[in-house]
């Protein structure tokens, strides 16, 4: 048990067979359910209303009120399939379909078989309403026969209320009634098993050998047929997890007759199974198994991500309030400065592009020219043109800080070429563009 682990808030409920529970459910100790204690998690029987305080609970429903089923279903899927489940099972049901609830597993062989588990409706419902109107949520129900773990050579059995609960195989298991008494139960465990190990033309055989022999009769005749050959039986071990030491005596004698060693082992945890009686109820099982978390283990964490959140925000926030502040003194700034160095003007928008205009009116009004001038410009682009300045232009226009080259076709038809002159002007503070799909017109401007 110490392999795996489950929460203090979480619990295991074996729940005994429908014929006892629906009595005795609540008020009387029906129930073998995990509870935590210094010692750690153990089993012990109680009833519901005796449950310690648990948040969640994984429901083992008793072998025998759940049929597996092997069929190969027809090719549809979601709801028309959950419609169809009924009448394809239907002739392997000894109660009525509509009364049933259907779970629909893996497929489990080659042929395309799934596996479908078949309990009573009525019976899961009481059950998780029982539960859940104490606050307890339902994370899962298996059937007990998957709760055993499997390995194709060990036989798992489980021995708890008074029944048997046996694995077969990975997809498959049965359920046994056992009773009380200790040699019934020595021989529904030894009935159980030869059904499971022995081949039936083994047990046909074993039975014919004697001719006063009862088919129905108990079958110390058909364990005696597989003595002094245990290397022929499927299991090599026997594995039987048992919920009290009531159980050891019957198990003990089955495998000695059958030749099997035996190992006991307390009423397991389970793990991962194939199967979800739950999901027979319909509804998302994703959305289910979200809402299952136990997010208060949550709390300090998102806490924490919470703060590193809002100090995150505060900080950045106040980053944000200091460059506001910076840029609004660096504007006023600029405007005291132009309103000095300009007072006549009334208005100030933009106080830099207001400079600008002021700077450029006042060098043309002393016959000063600005830098993207048409003499500058052409001065500097001239400069870059070197000794084929006479012959490389057809035309050349100015406009809005920029000259316009329309160059000989015959001059700039190498790209090394017009590489050369735009590194020339680069060198010289212009910007030379050549038109996209015209190698022939340019753009000159300052950098």
């Amino acid at each position: 048990m110490a392999a795996k682990t489950i929460k203090k808030s979480e619990s295991v409920i074996w729940l005994p067979p429908r014929s006892v529970g629906e009595r005795s459910f609540a008020s009387e100790p029906s129930l073998v359910a995990l509870v935590h204690d210094a010692d750690g998690p153990r089993y012990t029987r109680l009833s519901l209303d005796a449950l310690p305080s648990v948040r969640q609970a994984t429901l083992v429903f008793d072998a025998r009120d759940v049929t597996l089923i092997h069929i190969k279903l027809p090719p549809l899927s979601g709801a028309r399939l959950r419609q169809a489940l009924p009448n394809a099972v239907e002739d392997r049901l000894l109660q009525d379909p509509q009364s049933c609830l259907f779970a629909l597993g893996p497929k489990v062989n080659p042929d395309g078989a799934s596996l479908v588990a078949v309990t009573d409706r009525a019976w899961l419902d009481f059950v998780v309403g029982a539960f859940e109107r104490r606050g307890i949520r339902v994370m899962r129900a298996i059937p007990a026969q998957f709760a055993a773990p499997f390995d194709i050579d060990t036989a798992s059995v489980v021995c708890v209320h008074n029944g048997l609960a046996l694995r077969t195989a990975e997809y498959d298991g049965l359920g046994w009634t056992a009773g009380e008494q200790s040699d019934h139960r020595t021989e529904s465990l030894g009935s159980a098993l030869a059904t499971v190990l022995i081949p039936p033309e083994e047990m046909a055989e074993a039975a014919s050998a004697d001719p006063q022999a009862d088919p129905q009769a108990e079958p110390e005749p058909v364990l005696e047929a597989v003595h002094g050959r245990p290397a022929g039986l499927p299991a090599r071990r026997l594995v039987a997890h048992i919920e009290d030491d009531s159980w050891t005596d019957a198990v003990a004698a089955v495998a000695e007759r059958m030749h099997l060693p035996v190992s006991f082992e307390p009423l397991p945890i389970p793990g991962p199974v194939s199967i979800d009686l739950l999901a027979g109820r319909g509804g998302s099982t994703l959305g289910r198994r979200v809402a299952d978390v136990d997010w208060r283990a949550w709390r300090l964490p998102a806490a924490l991500a919470l703060g590193c959140l809002a100090l995150f925000l505060l900080g950045l926030n106040l980053h944000w309030g200091k460059l506001a502040t910076e840029k609004a003194s660096l504007r006023a700034e600029m405007v005291q400065r132009f309103r000095e160095t300009f007072p006549q003007a009334t208005v100030v928008v933009d106080p830099v592009l207001q400079m600008e205009r002021e700077v450029a009116r006042m060098r043309a009004g002393v016959g000063q020219t600005g830098p993207d001038d048409f003499m500058p410009l052409m001065t500097r682009f001239a400069q870059a043109l070197g000794a084929q300045a006479n012959d490389a232009l057809t035309s050349l226009e100015y406009r809005d800080g920029r000259l316009i080259v329309n160059f000989q076709p015959a001059l700039v038809a190498a790209r090394s070429v017009r590489e050369k002159l735009e590194l020339a002007c680069k060198q010289l503070g212009l910007e030379l563009t050549f038109e996209p799909g015209r190698d022939s017109v340019a753009f000159v401007g300052l950098l």
